[in-house]
């Protein structure tokens, strides 16, 4: 083992390996900050953390072996690097787990560590056997890649981009790992040279490549992770986790022209919280972005997956509904404003009773999108405001529904 250990040592300082292995280092450090300054200043996700960690045993991992000859003896170079080896692979693939909320369990993942770290133990220092010791964590990562990938393929119904390219750079690092696996075992029990040196030389050629290859798509997995949040923050209010102003003219764009292709009516419903100023006035801000809160929560309860509901204002709010005639609208907006004044807001153990006004309005052969229905919702709410507030209204063009196989005016009713 000792003359392993030296002709080893003076094949890595003599090769072209010698430079790999210091690329590898500082690669490792370089992604291993990466990911702790996402978890720091941007994401805050624990993977972040969990990958940073990954790279930092990775960058002790590549400097002991940069060292090994400093090392006391053989075994103690072998088992620590093995050692740094299963824990970059444990927590890359808890990474993975956590970022995907996988049904895998950190105590299910170290164990399946410690019993392959328990193989490396047993066969360099107890019954020696120079196959199974070194093929035991290329064979370890190989099984990590691939239930990585596996992970991340199931993690959504559409794989992003990002996501496939990640997926398919982990089985393909995979098989190359099971290949060095296999190439370690034909060293027998006693190590053959002919055999370590093929060995070696595979893995020096493969590992370095698939290895940045991996951290390079992980990294822009997560970029294209934040990359959505943007957009997502770009369309939803914070407050109320409803889509803004912005997110309602996408969805209604989206909306408008489905129904046109398929000559389905599409209807709009305007709505805001009655006095709202008051409340504000009387109660402090806070209780009103707990007020807005509250009516974003009726609005949403019971509404179908297909319908759109938007903050598009201080206390303006907008909902549209494809598939959905004007007299089904109107009973929507009415139910809606039911539900709002029967259910008050606690405020400091007291009743918060609230009202809201709505203005409805349906497509028309005549719009040229979801804009010309939105005007006439939007002064149908203000019909209503003016009669007095906590009802249903609709614009004065629209002033007839159907209802019981008649015609008859809104206001009759």
């Amino acid at each position: 083992m000792i003359t392993s250990l030296v002709m080893a040592s003076a094949w890595i300082m003599s090769t072209p390996v010698f430079y790999i292995l210091i690329v590898l280092v500082l690669t490792s450090a370089m992604i291993s900050t990466i990911f702790f300054i996402a978890w720091k200043t941007l994401v805050q996700k624990p993977f972040t953390l969990t990958w940073s960690l990954a790279f930092l045993a990775a960058t002790c991992q590549w400097t002991a072996t940069l060292a090994r000859a400093e090392f006391p003896n053989f075994q103690s170079y072998w088992l620590t690097t093995n050692a740094l080896a299963m824990i970059l692979i444990t927590l890359g693939v808890r990474g993975h787990c956590q970022r995907t909320a996988c049904s895998l369990r950190p105590g299910q993942l170290w164990l399946a560590a410690g019993v392959v770290f328990a193989g490396v133990i047993w066969t360099s220092v107890v019954t020696t056997h120079v196959g199974i010791s070194t093929a035991l964590v290329p064979a370890a990562a190989a099984l990590s890649l691939f239930l990585s990938a596996a992970i991340v393929a199931s993690y959504r119904e559409a794989v992003r981009p990002a996501e496939y390219a990640a997926v398919v750079m982990m089985i393909l690092f995979g098989v190359l790992q099971v290949i060095a696996a296999l190439l370690a075992l034909r060293q027998g029990a006693a190590g053959n040279d002919e055999y370590r040196a093929v060995f070696q030389h595979f893995n020096f050629l493969t590992l370095p490549a698939g290895y940045i290859g991996v951290s390079m798509f992980i990294i822009f997995m997560l970029a294209s992770d934040l990359s959505e949040k943007m957009k997502e923050i770009a369309v939803v209010d914070q407050l109320t986790g409803l889509l803004n102003r912005r997110g309602f003219g996408e969805q209604g764009a989206v909306a408008y022209a489905s129904a046109r292709r398929s000559s389905r009516p599409v209807s709009v419903i305007m709505t805001d919280i009655d006095r709202f100023k008051f409340i504000n006035d009387a109660h402090g801000h806070a209780v009103g972005d707990r007020a807005l809160q509250h009516f974003s929560a009726i609005l949403k309860s019971g509404r179908r997956t297909d319908d759109t509901i938007a903050r598009v204002g201080g206390e303006e709010f907008a909902l549209i509904l494809p598939g959905t005639e004007l007299h089904d609208a109107i009973a929507v907006a009415e139910g809606l404003c039911a539900d709002i004044e029967s259910t008050p807001m606690q405020v400091d153990e007291k009743e918060l009773r609230m009202t809201a006004s709505f203005g409805v309005s349906t497509i028309s052969k005549n719009d040229t999108g979801l804009g010309d229905i939105v005007i006439r919702a939007d002064r149908a709410l203000y019909r209503s405001k003016r009669a007095g507030r906590n009802r249903v209204d609709i614009e004065s063009s629209q002033a007839l529904k159907y209802k019981g196989g008649s015609l008859r005016p809104v206001a009759a009713e």
